[in-house]
C-alpha cells in the first residue's frame, strides 16, 4: 500500500495567498508537509540567495483538514512551478476536495527522506494528478541553518517595527524614484527612515533616547520587492536585514547587504 496524507478542502484562499509568497522569488518550491506540528512550512531563495524566505501556515488556517496519521512525518514535496500549481488548485474554486499526497522514502547511508511521488486533488467533477519534482533541484535548508546562520546575527545594531501601511508606501516611492537607482537605504538615527535617491521617508519615531549613533543597511528595490504586505518586527546587523512578521512569527525575509557603487 502507497503512503499517504490525506486532506479534506475547502475555501483554500489563505494557503493560494501563502503560495504566492514564493513565487516572486523562485518558480518551484520545496514545500514540506509537517504533520507532527500541523503545518506546511517552505523556505526558498533567489539565486544570489541574497533574500531568503521561510513561512508557515497551519493546516486549518489553509483550508485543509488532514486525516490522522498512526506515523505523523515530515515530508518534502518538490513544486516544479508554483503557479501553476496555484492554478490548479484554483479551479476546485470554493467547493470541497480531498487533497492527496503520495510520498515513499529516500535512503541515503543512514539518513532518510520522507519524499512526495504525486498530489492528487479530487471532487465528484474532476480529478487532477500533479507529479512532484526529484528534490535534488533544490538546496534544502534544515529549520536549524536558517535560524542559527541564515536568520542569526552576531550583533542586532537597530530594531523597529514595520507596518503593513508603510511598506506600501515604500513600494510606491521606490515606483517613482529615479529608475536608474537600484537600492534604498535603511536608517536608524534619532528615527528609522527609509532613503531613496529621490526620497527620505519617516517609518518609525524611536520611543527609546537616540545614543547618537547612526546604523545604516542599503539593499536593492528588487529585494524589499519580497516583503509581503504585512506587519513586521525589523533586526538591522552589520550584514543584513531580517523581517518577522508581527504577531504571528509565521514568516521570516532575510535580506542582504549590498554595497553602493
Amino acid at each position: 500500500m502507497a503512503n499517504k496524507v490525506e486532506f479534506s478542502a475547502k475555501n483554500v484562499k489563505s494557503f493560494l495567498s501563502w503560495l504566492k509568497k514564493f513565487s516572486s522569488i523562485d518558480t518551484g518550491l520545496l514545500l514540506e508537509i509537517d504533520e507532527p506540528q500541523s503545518r506546511f512550512i517552505a523556505k526558498t531563495y533567489n539565486e544570489e540567495r541574497s533574500v531568503v524566505k521561510l513561512s508557515t501556515i497551519k493546516f486549518d488556517e489553509a483550508g485543509f483538514t488532514v486525516k490522522p496519521s498512526k506515523d505523523p512525518k515530515r515530508i518534502k514535496v518538490g513544486i516544479y512551478n508554483i503557479v501553476r500549481l496555484m492554478k490548479i488548485i484554483d479551479q476546485f474554486s470554493e467547493n470541497e476536495f480531498s487533497f492527496t499526497v503520495n510520498w515513499g522514502e529516500l535512503k541515503d547511508g543512514e539518513s532518510v527522506d520522507y519524499a512526495g511521488l504525486s498530489l492528487v486533488l479530487k471532487n465528484k467533477n474532476l480529478t487532477i494528478n500533479v507529479d512532484c519534482t526529484s528534490l535534488n533541484i533544490f538546496k534544502y535548508i534544515s529549520d536549524e541553518l536558517f535560524e542559527n546562520v541564515i536568520s542569526a546575527m552576531d550583533t542586532v545594531e537597530a530594531k523597529f517595527e514595520l507596518l503593513a501601511e508603510k511598506i506600501n508606501s515604500i513600494n510606491q516611492l521606490c515606483a517613482l524614484d529615479d529608475d536608474d537607482y537600484k537600492h534604498i537605504e535603511f536608517k536608524n538615527a534619532a528615527n528609522v527612515y527609509v532613503i531613496g535617491k529621490t526620497f527620505d521617508f519617516l517609518i518609525n519615531e524611536n520611543s527609546n533616547e537616540w545614543d547618537g549613533k547612526e546604523n545604516t543597511i542599503n539593499i536593492f528595490k528588487l529585494q524589499f520587492a519580497n516583503v509581503d504586505v504585512g506587519d513586521y518586527n525589523v533586526k538591522m546587523g552589520e550584514d543584513k536585514i531580517v523581517f518577522t512578521s508581527s504577531p504571528f512569527n509565521s514568516t521570516t525575509i532575510v535580506i542582504s547587504r549590498v554595497e553602493k557603487d
